[in-house]
């Protein structure tokens, strides 16, 4: 057993050192997550959806007991416990009044259904844990943006959420450091970019995410927020995966919007962060490689020298190069 184990890491073990493993890696770990964020989509999905059917039902039947019963006690304290001390100039309505109480309270009932809706109260909705819903939660756990609007009540859904954190993250970042680095380092390996230069670069880029930072700010206050400092603050936050504006406002596009945008701004702090450590660090990050590479390549291609035997008129023998 030991031995199939041994000869199946050693395989494992060459296979990820053949280039065409090296060439193709980017494109299996983006594969790859895609398929672990859909299939935590779904997981949260079908953990959360009848709970959450069932607690927007209780809700509103909650809403509507207590709606009643508050009539009920305006009613009563408007009768005194009795029929006839409410005075209502119109004759037909206070007959109606005096002879069926609960017409009178559902009168009180609607008119508190037109106050509530004058009220910021926010209803469960049946669509937080749609498909949709249940992505933008998948794809935040992974980013690490705060997400504390919304948060798994199943006990098995918050096992797997622990889970699926302790894999994705990992590899969700793995997977982003690995593409901004393959795509950054045949710049990095620039003969003539100097490190004064990579300096100029890094700040370049800084400022690039300054700018996305403000464009997803502004984007903030023109959709969604209408409060300019808030929206910056909100979109800086983001940007840091430290958290995103509450989405009482926010559309379900529109988190799945600030989700991609936020997987921007990380992956230019990923580059600003290997840009610098190409100044300070360049060998670490196999940036002097090149020079050797190619010397090999030039010596695999270059054929060997070829030989021949001379012999002299004293009879010694000697090896020259031929061309």
């Amino acid at each position: 057993m030991l031995e199939r184990v041994k000869a199946s890491t050693s395989r494992l073990s060459s296979a990820t050192r053949s280039p065409h493993f090296h060439r193709w890696s980017p494109i299996i770990l983006v594969l790859l997550t895609t398929v672990f964020i859909l299939l935590g989509a779904t997981c949260f999905y079908l953990f959360e959806r009848d709970p959450q059917e069932m607690t927007v039902r209780k809700w509103y039947m909650n809403l509507t007991v207590e709606r009643r019963q508050f009539a009920r006690s305006i009613s009563s304290r408007i009768f005194n416990d009795t029929r006839n001390l409410l005075i209502i100039i119109d004759r037909e309505q206070t007959e109606r009044v005096q002879n069926h109480p609960e017409y009178f309270q559902t009168l009180l009932v609607e008119s508190l259904k037109r106050y509530e809706d004058k009220l910021s109260i926010v209803p469960p909705s049946r669509r937080e844990w749609s498909w949709v819903s249940s992505f933008n939660f998948a794809y935040s756990l992974l980013l690490t943006v705060g997400a504390g609007f919304k948060v798994p009540v199943t006990i098995g859904s918050q096992i797997f959420a622990i889970f699926y954190c302790l894999i994705g993250i990992p590899l969700f970042y793995s997977t982003l450091t690995l593409i901004v680095y393959r795509l950054i380092s045949p710049v990095l390996k620039w003969p003539s970019l100097t490190r004064s230069r990579r300096f100029v670069l890094m700040l370049a880029v800084f400022g690039l995410f300054i700018l996305w930072t403000l464009l997803i700010g502004l984007c903030l206050y023109y959709q969604v927020l209408n409060d300019f400092w808030l929206s910056i603050f909100n979109a800086f936050t983001g940007s840091l995966t430290v958290q995103i504006p509450s989405p009482v406002h926010i559309t379900t596009c529109g988190v799945l919007f600030l989700n991609f945008a936020a997987t921007i701004s990380v992956s230019l702090l990923l580059l600003i962060l290997l840009v610098s450590l190409s100044i300070f660090f360049p060998k670490e990050l196999l940036l002097q490689e090149t020079d050797k590479a190619v010397e090999e390549k030039l010596e695999r291609l270059t054929p060997p020298p070829k030989f021949q035997v001379i012999v002299d008129e004293a009879g010694e023998s000697k090896l020259t190069t031929t061309q």
